[in-house]
């Protein structure tokens, strides 16, 4: 996929997701949580290719590679995601905030699209 596709995917996803919102209930975190993943994997695909003609078309070696890059927060910001969508497809743990960390961390990453190498 080229990087305009990366970035129409992630459109295309964050306004499903944008279904489930506000979910004061809870009754939607693991699908959020699952929705943010796809955004953000599909959000620094786009970005890997824009800045550094980098290309990658799976979750697999994201962090390492944006740490090569020394784009240390996004690469954080990755596995955050990560972590919160491992203890939400197998568990339940702390739904309290999840919802709302997750789309920081999709308004972070959507900032970092629009700069420049190590922006």
């Amino acid at each position: 996929m080229k990087a305009e596709g990366h970035l129409n995917k992630a459109k295309e996803i964050k306004e499903s997701m944008e279904k489930l919102l506000p979910d004061s209930e809870g009754k939607n975190v693991v699908a959020i949580v699952e929705l943010s993943y796809g955004i953000i994997q599909h959000l620094v695909a786009y970005g890997l290719e824009i800045k550094y003609k980098q290309h990658l078309d799976t979750h697999v070696g994201i962090p390492k590679l944006l740490r090569e890059l020394r784009e240390t927060k996004i690469a954080e910001d990755f596995e955050r995601l990560d972590t919160f969508r491992q203890g939400r497809w197998y568990g339940s743990r702390g739904n309290g905030e999840v919802i709302k960390e997750c789309l920081e961390i999709i308004k972070r990453v959507e900032v970092w699209t629009k700069r420049g190498p190590m922006g």
